[in-house]
């Protein structure tokens, strides 16, 4: 994978107002102390990745005009972003891609990105419902399902941030031709409050092998 095809997809996709993105090759080892603190007892590889990780953000955060700073990882493993900043980073075949915005802008983003290669037959029922498996056609369901994949990980990490609930693939069912996921009446998700079960909108890009998954909620209204 290179940078420029994840670039393209990038642009490609869409709906991109108010959102600013980096990317980073696995290597790229800048961490501030707070950052590398996390790291110590990390392997190589796991350090190469969040590295990368944070690079890619802090060139995102440049395209908004912010200086350099630390992003440091939460209890939850996530990362703790700059006040008014939202974002969200996603690692894929040795490269990263990090996409933000101003909390003012964005309510909360999700990013997706994956190799595009069919899962796995005993992943598929794991992932995708039974309705959504009725709509994919025989021969191409192990392509579309990674498909479906990339969407409900954007999805899910968009949605982390406003309740801080865990649930898996059954818990969003993804239409993908009217570009969003619905909370599903999985137990999973019975725990997630009424008004955090809102639609989340959806864009995916594919192209030179790769699926690229955005969920960008936009920021809610001021009441008056």
């Amino acid at each position: 994978m290179r940078a420029a095809q994840l670039d393209l997809l990038i642009r490609r996709i869409g709906g991109l107002r108010g959102l600013a993105w980096g990317v980073a090759d696995f290597g790229e080892d800048d961490l501030f102390p707070e950052e590398a603190a996390v790291m110590t007892r990390a392997c190589p590889a796991r350090r190469a990745e969040f590295a990368a990780g944070r690079q890619a953000a802090r060139r995102a955060m440049a395209r908004l005009g912010l200086d350099p700073t630390p992003i440091p990882m939460g209890p939850d493993r996530a990362p703790v972003w700059p006040d008014g900043i939202v974002g969200s980073i996603s690692h894929a075949q040795g490269l990263c891609l990090a996409v933000v915005a101003r909390a003012r802008d964005v309510l909360s983003l999700g990013v997706d990105v994956e190799g595009d290669a069919p899962l796995t037959a005993e992943l598929i029922p794991e992932i995708c419902l039974p309705e959504e498996l009725a709509l994919l056609p025989d021969a191409a369901r192990p392509a579309l399902a990674t498909r479906l994949f990339s969407a409900k990980e954007a999805a899910y990490k968009a949605h982390y941030p406003l309740a801080s609930h865990v649930f898996g693939f059954h818990g969003l069912a993804v239409d993908l031709t009217e570009g969003r996921a619905r909370f599903t009446d999985h137990p999973e998700v019975a725990a997630i409050p009424p008004e955090s079960r809102m639609d989340l909108p959806l864009r995916q890009a594919t192209g030179g092998g790769l699926i690229l998954s955005l969920c960008a909620t936009p920021a809610r209204a001021p009441s008056h």
